[in-house]
């Protein structure tokens, strides 16, 4: 059993990280925030993983065989939209 890395703890030290990372467009991203689920071969052993998107470490995921599951915390983005809120901007 592993435990799931929290989205602020990726935040402050994914930079760190140089495996388990998952690199998304940002229609790929905003297709995992309203599906919660995408699928696709990500290149990456099953497990926990950082979900990046240019160069903003967005949060958690969980790869799975041909899926990636959004791990996010419900409060990361607005409810109309998909647009990402950084720390401390919440509406």
């Amino acid at each position: 059993m592993h435990l799931k890395p929290t989205t602020a703890a990726l935040q402050l030290f994914g930079v760190y990280a140089d495996k388990n990372i998952v690199s998304l467009a940002q229609d790929q991203l905003q297709d995992l925030v309203v599906k919660k689920e995408i699928k696709g071969e990500f290149g990456i052993s099953p497990g926990y993983v950082i979900i990046v998107t240019e160069t903003i470490i967005i949060g958690c995921g969980l790869s799975l065989p041909g899926r990636l599951i959004s791990q996010f915390p419900r409060h990361l983005f607005t409810e109309q939209t998909w647009e990402y809120l950084p720390a401390g901007k919440e509406g």
